[in-house]
């Protein structure tokens, strides 16, 4: 149980590099920043090269041994957010009533209390958040209902800064277990959020994102689907023994589609989980998340298997383990009091230690290069050789199924070329029309674009357009920072602030604006790092089809062009999309933890 863990963090994931500095090289920190002092004992990790483990005191974090709070030595203590930690998150209540609607109003509090629990959650050795699930019994019009919430905070850093991002869930229930509504509330940055509200009605549930006017999301709801309070209750309704073995499908709103897990009890061990507690029989379990994929059948996640602690008499779950390198390392849930979950974090990991790949030598002047080759291997992946797609731009070759190590041959793209006979085109409105995050109606994203062209010709191409546009974008973010999930182009034209994912959707709203058909791409971009080994970083640019041609360009770079110091590992329209899906494929390369060398470097 509790695979949501995974899935919590994958709002934590956001592409993670930077604006340009005067010599136009992408910097790993916001300008006017300096470095972040390491955490203590920061030592590179012999199991992962290329990436940092932070190791409090020098002893990492033993299976049986797990500290209530915050490692010593403790540092000063930093305000990581205006409002109150623990203070729910303001959502609207579904109220139960004979055919229930997803956005009625009322009252949390109101209602039989049923269960409460708070876990805390650690990352390497850190206390970075908490979870809190709430079950409340709701009667209306001579019915019972369950209504459930399930509130997520994580605080981390991203350059230095300090992030926290914050989800709610909930969903209203019968007693039985069918679930009637669901509702997910995620917090985009400071300014903004993606509240998505949904109704199932004859096995399919409707999902609507608040505030868009746009046709509602479809997505199957198969009979036994478990809401928040069932899943809470799993297993002491199961009651589970050494060597069971069962499914049960999930609904996981940040991608707004039902899963399956399978449970495998593997014993029933008396064991001390937290330091310091008195062994107690627990029954040790295995979760696995079945791979995600598309509609062509092709994977797209993997999630690695969590550890589950259950107590052998109560069958409350009171620890997940749970490998996360996305996060750099192995998170830790942990059943705890209130007082316990909401103490407000000291010190937490920074994004960029882990969210980012060393290389093995530096590559000077790599977005100028006709071409590099890339020798990829991951240990951690079953097919390695479908995490990267093959275009003009890059292509795959020489791998070795037994090493799991392939070459990667990316080149230069400078200008469109024409395309071939008989290649499709892209859908028009999937490619030009206005949605949630690519939302290029917004009055200031079409004043924006109006500016970026008004001093071409009158006979600009379309191409000419796109790089004016990626050069107002990289004149004219007026700041650099790393607090948002990933805003909307719209929101990103108000502030003009943000990381990459802010310029990518900025720059594809205001193509579409002016009639170009766009998209952004998601992989890895070339950073180098001061005094050390460059690294690849997780990024977001965006694309432009014109003149029969796909062709990329990246305005925290703004150089016309993109080199082969981008490698792409998927691209997306965002055409009704409302969830965080389209992050998927680079979550999935990044948490099979590739190592990755150049080969080979060819000249213009």
């Amino acid at each position: 149980m509790r695979n949501w863990v995974a899935f919590a963090c994958l709002i934590s994931f956001a592409a993670i590099t930077s604006a340009e500095d005067p010599g136009g090289n992408i910097v790993i920190r916001p300008k006017g920043t300096s470095p972040t002092p390491p955490p203590p004992e920061v030592t590179p990790s012999p199991e992962k090269p290329g990436f940092i483990v932070i190791r409090p005191n020098g002893s990492g974090i033993k299976p049986e041994r797990l500290i209530a709070d915050d490692p010593k030595p403790k540092p000063k203590t930093e305000k990581v957010t205006p409002r109150p930690y623990g203070e729910p998150i303001p959502i609207s209540n579904p109220k139960p009533v004979d055919d229930p609607k997803p956005e009625p109003k009322g009252d949390p509090a109101k209602g039989k209390l049923l269960l409460e629990t708070w876990d805390a959650a650690y990352l390497k050795g850190y206390k970075v958040g908490y979870f809190h699930t709430l079950v409340r019994e709701r009667e209306a019009n001579g019915k019972t209902y369950l209504y459930a919430t399930r509130e997520h905070r994580m605080t981390l850093k991203r350059f230095g800064q300090m992030t926290e991002q914050s989800t709610e869930d909930a969903t209203l229930e019968t007693p039985e277990g069918q679930v009637l509504t669901t509702r997910m509330e995620l917090a985009l940055g400071p300014q903004q959020k993606l509240i998505l509200t949904g109704r199932i009605t004859d096995g399919i549930l409707k999902t609507q994102a608040e505030g868009v006017v746009s046709k509602a999301e479809e997505v199957a709801w198969p009979d036994g689907a478990l809401g928040i309070a069932k899943e809470a209750t799993l297993y002491k309704d199961k009651k589970p023994k050494a060597g069971d073995t069962f499914d049960y499908l999930m609904y996981e709103g940040r991608l707004n589609r039902v899963m399956k897990v399978t449970v495998d009890v593997k014993a029933l061990e008396t064991i001390a989980l937290v330091h310091g507690q008195k062994p107690t029989p627990m029954l040790r379990l295995t979760t696995t998340l079945h791979p995600l994929k598309d509609k062509d059948g092709k994977v797209v996640f993997r999630v690695p298997p969590a550890t589950v602690w259950v107590d052998a008499e109560t069958f409350e779950p009171m620890r997940t383990d749970q490998d996360m390198p996305s996060l750099g390392g192995r998170l830790i849930i942990v059943r705890t009091t209130k007082e316990a979950a909401l103490k407000t974090p000291t010190t937490v990991p920074d994004l960029f230690d882990v969210q980012s790949i060393r290389l093995d030598k530096d590559v000077p002047n790599i977005h100028e290069k006709a071409g590099v080759v890339y020798r990829i291997r991951t240990e951690e992946e079953p097919e390695p050789e479908t995490m990267i797609p093959q275009d003009a731009r890059q292509t795959v070759k020489n791998f070795d199924p037994k090493t799991k190590v392939f070459d990667l041959h990316v080149t230069a793209v400078r200008e469109p070329r024409p395309m071939p006979a008989g290649a499709a085109k892209p859908a028009g409105e999937e490619y030009l029309g206005s949605s949630f995050f690519v939302d290029w109606q917004d009055a200031n994203v079409k004043r924006h674009a109006a500016a970026a062209v008004a001093g071409l010709p009158a006979g600009a191409s379309e191409w000419q357009k796109a790089k004016a546009i990626e050069r107002w974008v990289h004149n004219n973010m007026k700041a650099v920072e790393f607090s948002q999930a990933m805003a909307t182009a719209g929101q990103v034209a108000k502030t003009l602030s943000g990381d990459c994912t802010e310029y990518a959707m900025l720059s594809a709203a205001m193509c579409r604006a002016n009639g170009i058909p766009s998209r952004t791409a998601l992989g890895l971009v070339y950073a180098p790092a001061q005094g050390g080994k460059p690294f690849l970083a997780y990024h977001m640019w965006f694309e432009v089809y014109v003149a029969g041609d796909w062709v990329a360009l990246d305005a925290t770079l703004g150089k016309g062009s993109v080199g082969p110091g981008h490698i792409k590992i998927t691209d997306a329209h965002w055409h009704g999309e409302r969830t965080f899906a389209p992050l998927l494929p680079v979550l999935r390369v990044l948490m099979s933890s590739p190592k990755v060398d150049v080969v080979s470097v060819s000249e213009r």
